[in-house]
């Protein structure tokens, strides 16, 4: 059983004005707001031993808190109104008027597609006059593949995903792909997060069945590591310890990391908590292809293999030997093994399919480093010797034809149980080669009253460790996984959490904002099932997001003065668009998106005379103008355009993206070539699309498309003389060119009705929007 404490634009503006006019203000100093009058819910009291560490907020079970009464009832639209509204009437504000459906519409498709409104989408959002418009759209975007794009993207950063494994090599992980399209499919399916979690911490184990687990188990395989590793005993234990810290901050919002050497300094987490979270995955080991069937037909296949194995021991021993004895007189060879320890050269010397699990983690990283040509094998062997190992590889393959198969192999980078357990030790100042006394799997002793885990493996060949570790992790009663996606998904719709640090609900991070909010929340959210989508619509639903932004907000003089930072949600913040929501938007908004999803990363081009090791340019056009989450991640070669915008870095958790605003953003708006032929591509559209229109009607539509609203009467009359003027201007050049014989490159192919001068000024015009504050800012 597992238990768990039960105690109490103006258009023209220029790309760096843009990108400076964020308008970012000084968070304030609001303290966490309680809506109870008998406790202070917000409290923040360190686990020390002067404070039991169940009393710690973050420990606490959740319990469903009553929703508080306001005055303001036209202001309600769901619960989460109630909670928001209570602290803001104590302080003598409310919350601003809705926001425009122009604004509704474009906030609601980037927040849950990452891309701008269509024609269509606008057209029939305007159109419908029914109070539940809103609601219908936000169930629309819901239920739409582009959902799973927007919001896989998001837990994508949170598990460090990435399509190489890091370190100086940095190799290609080439199955990696399909964890990301895993993802995908799972928010678009709305798969309950606790099946979700189970699937990345034990899929294998728990669901052998199923497909998408034994991918989602390649969570455990996501650390970056370190392929010419030299010290294998000490890269195992990177690795061991990359899962076990971000396990603790991807599900449990704690900083388990900061226990690896001693006790944590400020949380109540104990070195030894750390290691027992450690030791469920000691076992695992890494396999990129894994029999798929029920647990009886995995089991059959697994006995019947077991029978092989016997059957051709003496013959797979033999032939290891001799190629044990000619490798070692390899010079390469002698110098690469002269680097190992004696138990890895022991389990590079054991067949394969007999290693244990301590040894083929040795192997994952051993063997890719002791690669020798078939040739200088050959050299080093006796002719007796040659004639013997050809017998032997006739008979093997003899016997290889009767080696038994699954219903079905699938290709994964995924994890497997091996054949046995390696021991786990809690180690002296974190030192992999100090280990102390022995540790079994258990869970947080802040908040379990069980320090060993009682482990009952599912179905046999497994351990039943990593299913433990699920199964506590999506347990009602854990007063953590809960609080923490809720937290996550509040982020992502207004920017910030409730709680600071997505990533870290410890003492050293701030408290939440609205302590009973996100205990609600969180209980709502297993009410719900579990359900993803569920939770969504109740936010989005709010009144609270759909609220004004401060530009239009009815109280701006005092919300201002009480709340300068908004974090008391008294208007809606204005955001910048992510780096793949921006690429994404402006293809989009030119007509290039190519809409295909799933499959290997692709790789755009990357910018002139920039160099990039193995980033060999998509040879199909369409590959390279796909949605931005399918752009190959390299660890050491971020998509240029991505990392100027703050894509994360993939080495560590993300628990809420940077925004930053830097000359090198503005200057690639500006001089990109792809965001120029991205501009071309845009007018080449307005032109192809409105053949016999006016240049107000082209410059209407291109206000649609890039700001999903008309322009106002004084925008209309700045485009117009822009493109008048503009016009003239390249017009002369043209004309001088011509009387000096040379050539003048227009930036678009345009219709050759359509005069070159105007065109080209068109794309200048379409550059400037793609530079304008409104297209990079939500609101």
């Amino acid at each position: 059983m597992i238990g768990f404490h039960r105690s109490n634009l103006m258009w023209v503006v220029c790309s760096s004005l843009a990108l400076l006019g964020a308008g970012l203000t000084a968070a304030a100093d609001i303290s966490p707001v309680s809506t109870s009058c008998d406790e202070k819910a917000g409290e923040n009291a360190s686990p020390s031993s002067n404070s039991p560490p169940q009393k710690y907020w973050a420990y606490r079970p959740v319990v469903r808190p009553a929703v508080p009464q306001v005055r303001n009832r036209t202001q309600v639209r769901t619960p989460i109104d109630d909670f928001i509204l209570a602290p803001l009437e104590a302080r003598g504000l409310n919350l601003s008027a809705e926001a425009s459906k122009d604004e509704l519409l474009r906030r609601a498709k980037f927040d849950l597609h990452g891309l701008p409104p269509t024609l269509e989408e606008r057209a029939e959002f305007l159109a419908d006059a029914d109070p539940k418009a809103f609601e219908r759209l936000v169930d629309r975007l819901l239920e739409s593949p582009h959902y799973g794009e927007r919001w896989g993207r998001m837990w994508l950063d949170v598990v460090r995903f990435a399509d190489s494994a890091g370190y100086n090599a940095d190799p290609l992980r080439p199955l990696a792909y399909k964890f990301r399209d895993y993802v995908i499919r799972s928010f678009n399916r709305d798969t309950p997060f606790d099946r979700f979690v189970q699937e990345q911490i034990a899929g294998d184990e728990l669901f052998p069945e199923n497909a998408d687990a034994l991918i989602g188990a390649g969570f455990n395989r996501l650390p970056p590591d370190e392929s010419n590793a030299s010290n294998i005993l000490l890269a195992r234990q990177d690795q061991l310890n990359d899962l076990t810290t971000s396990v603790g901050a991807i599900f449990l919002g704690q900083s388990l990391g900061c226990a690896q050497c001693h006790d944590h300094k400020f949380d109540a987490i104990t070195q030894e908590d750390f290691y027992r979270i450690q030791a469920f995955f000691a076992g695992i080991v890494p396999v990129e292809q894994v029999a798929v069937g029920t647990a009886e037909q995995v089991q059959d296949y697994q006995r019947k293999l077991a029978a092989w194995l016997a059957e051709t021991a003496s013959t797979r021993h033999e032939l290891k030997q001799l190629e044990v004895q000619a490798y070692i007189k390899v010079k390469a060879g002698v110098e690469r093994r002269m680097k190992f320890p004696p138990e890895v050269l022991a389990a590079l010397d054991t067949p394969p399919l007999e290693r244990s699990a301590l040894q083929q983690q040795y192997c994952f990283f051993a063997e890719r480093q002791m690669d020798i040509p078939e040739k200088d094998i050959e050299k080093e062997l006796s002719q007796e010797q040659k004639q013997r190992r050809s017998e032997l590889k006739r008979k093997l393959k003899q016997l290889e034809a009767r080696k038994p198969k699954a219903a079905q192999m699938l290709e994964a980078t995924t994890t497997s149980d091996g054949p046995d357990t390696p021991k786990t030790f809690r180690l002296s100042g974190g030192s992999y080669n100090k280990p102390k006394e022995e540790v079994q799997p258990g869970f947080l002793s802040a908040i379990s009253d069980i320090s060993v885990a009682t482990i009952s493996p599912p179905r046999p060949g497994t351990t039943g460790r990593r299913t433990a570790l699920a199964r506590w992790l999506t347990d009602p009663a854990n007063p953590l996984p809960a609080r923490v996606l809720m937290n996550r998904l509040w982020q992502g719709h207004f920017g910030h959490g409730l709680a600071e640090n997505a990533n870290d609900f410890g003492v050293q991070s701030p408290g939440p904002t609205h302590p009973e909010l996100l205990d609600w929340l969180a209980a709502e959210f297993v009410a719900q099932g579990w359900s993803v989508k569920s939770m969504h619509r109740l936010i989005m639903n709010s009144a609270v997001y759909r609220q004004a932004t401060d530009k239009q907000a009815n109280s701006i003089p005092a919300g201002r003065t009480a709340d300068p930072g908004n974090r008391l949600y008294w208007h809606f913040d204005r955001r910048r668009l992510e780096g793949e929501s921006l690429r994404d938007a402006m293809l989009a908004t030119s007509g290039l998106l190519d809409p295909s999803m799933g499959g290997p990363g692709v790789r755009p081009e990357l910018p002139a005379n920039f160099k990039g090791r193995d980033w060999e340019v998509s040879a199909k056009t369409s590959d390279r103008l796909r949605r931005s989450v399918y752009i190959q991640v390299k660890r050491n070669l971020p998509y240029p355009f991505l990392q100027t915008f703050d894509q994360p870095d993939t080495f560590e958790s993300c628990a809420r993206r940077q925004v930053t605003t830097t000359g090198p953003q503005a200057l690639t708006l500006l001089n990109s070539d792809s965001v120029i032929r991205y501009a071309q591509a845009f007018a080449g559209r307005l032109v192809l699309e409105n053949p016999n229109a006016t240049n107000s009607d082209i410059i209407r539509k291109a206000y649609v498309l890039a700001f999903s609203r008309a322009p106002s009467p004084e925008e209309l009359a700045a485009a117009e003389q822009f493109l008048s003027v503009q016009s003239q201007v390249i017009q002369s050049r043209l004309e001088l060119a011509e009387i000096q014989g040379s050539k003048v490159l227009l930036p678009a192919p345009f219709p050759k009705f359509q005069n070159p001068a105007l065109g080209a000024a068109l794309v200048d015009f379409c550059h400037a929007l793609f530079n304008a504050n409104e297209f990079l800012y939500l609101d």
